[in-house]
């Protein structure tokens, strides 16, 4: 049987959301990497320490990322285009009234709490529109949006650096809060997937199609699709497909209330389940020639059952509610948890090495200039390696994680080699390391989670690695420099960096020769059940 399934466009409209990805992350993200650069005299003049300061900036990376699992489930009720519009409202309002900040508390609250809170919603909305648009060429948009952020930090220091000839501080801050203003256009880009699907032509025997209703012009409104009946081996294919970042499903998906529709719906389609699933016993017992009595709690009893139908507590009602609204049933696959918990320390150990570079340079004796030229030179070979990363991945024929291992072990060498060089000609050779392999890596850190995760868990799954890796950065951060403290150099801080990012290499390997192993055990399983199922017919 010939049927037509709905799919997303893998391009087309695709591309403008990758250029509206791509402008407002130019915007928004350059705001933390700037922040120090505009408020480190107003910090002396106001009497702030190192410690307060650095509270201040490590509190703005880690609460947009603590509130993940929450921007998961707006994501879900709302869209990503509204979540995003939010966003844009949020870092605007943050960073216009950090403008009027004078006390430690007030850019605790604005710059770290609110700001903050926008900058995580803003990723969290435009991660999965990329990933909502793109299907074959997930890859490629995200290498492109990628690069064109990498723009970001090296156009607005420049842009501050000259506002600041002109303007005082408060003055170039709300300039910036303009300019932030400017992620709503972005905002505004991002159309429901439903308006720009396309068509395609399947062929599957097995598929019957149900009646549908006429769908709803209106966004607003939930509007209902075609639903194929599938076997038992289809709906297996469709999960395997699922796992492997396939959106064959977003037909179904589109309707679910990661597009807006009332959760309530969903309450009720599952008591009518169970209405039916109390119905069905009564008259499978009637039919049996019993009588089932229904107790003054609901329970129903059927005297030929050995045990009455227990009616679930409303503090398991709620429970389950809660799983279910958060997809935290993920958290009972080992994959994704063993995904979840590498991804969060590889990226606490880079984060954390991109905060302390110029730091660690400095205590190796370089000037403000050198410095400078180690910067741009990692800089722009990070951005030439965000646009070739794709092609990389095809070239070498590898998927998201194992291409993020290997920049990993390329992260780990160039570190390792900032340790025994004293060579200024060879630092720079190491910045160049760094900028390949951070380039490589940045594009595929974000393809990990969508080739495993469901898209339909994706905005969850997302929301659940920005919690933990914010938790890690905020709790680990100080540790970090309480060794730099204690050590009196940054040489056992590097160690211990590249030490948690093997670990994440290491859990990697493990999860993948057990499923070798589990692999090849259930082919052997099966040759020899089909053998002597050939030996029992003979």
């Amino acid at each position: 049987m010939v049927s037509t399934v709905k799919v997303p466009p893998d391009g087309g409209y695709g591309w403008v959301i990758v250029l509206a990805s791509a402008a407002s992350n130019l915007i928004i993200i350059p705001l933390m990497q700037t922040f120090g650069l505009i408020f480190k005299d107003t910090f002396l003049e106001m009497g702030l320490s190192a410690t307060q300061g650095s509270l201040i900036i490590n509190l703005n990376a880690a609460f947009g990322m603590i509130m993940g699992l929450v921007n998961g489930f707006l994501l879900k009720v709302f869209g990503y285009r509204k979540i995003a519009l939010m966003a844009s409202f949020l870092v605007t309002t943050g960073v216009i009234l950090t403008s009027f900040a004078t006390t430690f508390t007030h850019f605790m609250i604005t710059y770290g709490l609110i700001t903050s809170l926008g900058m995580g919603m803003n990723m969290a909305a435009y991660g999965l529109a990329l990933n909502m648009y793109f299907r074959k060429n997930r890859g490629k948009a995200v290498g492109y949006a990628m690069t064109i952020t990498g723009f970001g930090p090296i156009l607005m220091p420049q842009v501050i650096n000259g506002l600041t000839k002109i303007h005082t501080v408060h003055g170039t801050t709300l300039i910036l809060g303009a300019i932030s203003a400017h992620s709503f256009i972005s905002a505004l880009l991002l159309h429901p997937l439903k308006w720009h699907m396309k068509t395609e032509i399947v062929e599957d025997e097995k598929l019957d199609p149900i009646e549908e209703d006429p769908p709803e012009e209106n966004e607003g409104k939930t509007e209902t699709r075609i639903k194929l009946i599938r076997s038992p081996s289809q709906v297996a294919r469709s999960r395997k497909n699922s796992m492997m970042g396939s959106t064959e499903s977003l037909d179904e998906v589109e309707n679910g209330p990661i597009y807006g529709m009332d959760s309530a719906l969903a309450g009720s389609v599952i008591s009518l389940h169970s209405m039916k699933r109390k119905a069905s016993v009564v008259s499978q017992s009637w039919k049996k020639g019993s009588t089932p009595s229904i107790s003054k709690t609901g329970e129903i009893y059927n005297p030929e059952m050995s045990r009455p139908i227990k009616k679930k507590s409303h503090w398991r009602i709620f429970f389950d509610r809660l799983v279910k609204f958060f997809d935290l049933d993920l958290l009972k696959d080992p994959i994704y948890v063993n995904i979840l918990v590498g991804l969060s320390l590889a990226v606490f150990a880079e984060i954390n090495f991109s905060l302390l570079t110029a730091f660690i340079l400095a205590e190796f004796g370089l000037n403000t200039d050198q410095i400078a030229t180690f910067m741009s030179i990692l800089g722009i070979a990070d951005i030439i390696f965000r646009f070739l990363a794709p092609y990389i991945g095809q070239l070498m024929k590898l998927t998201a994680r194992p291409m993020y291992v290997i920049t990993l072990f390329l992260l780990m060498l160039s570190r390792f080699s900032l340790l025994i060089s004293n060579n200024y000609i060879i630092l720079l050779g190491v910045a160049l390391g760094l900028g390949i392999a951070k380039g490589v890596r940045t594009v595929y850190m974000s393809l990990v989670l969508p080739t495993y995760v469901p898209i339909e868990k994706l905005a969850s799954a997302s929301g659940l690695q920005m919690m933990v890796n914010g938790f890690c950065i905020l709790l680990g951060g100080p540790v970090i420099g309480i060794i730099r403290d204690v050590t009196g150099n940054y040489t056992m801080c590097i160690i211990i960096l590249n030490c948690i990012t093997f670990s994440t290499i290491a859990i990697w390997s493990i999860e993948a020769v057990m499923t070798r192993l589990k692999k090849k055990q259930e082919v052997q399983d099966k040759s020899v059940e089909q053998t002597d199922t050939l030996l029992n017919k003979t």
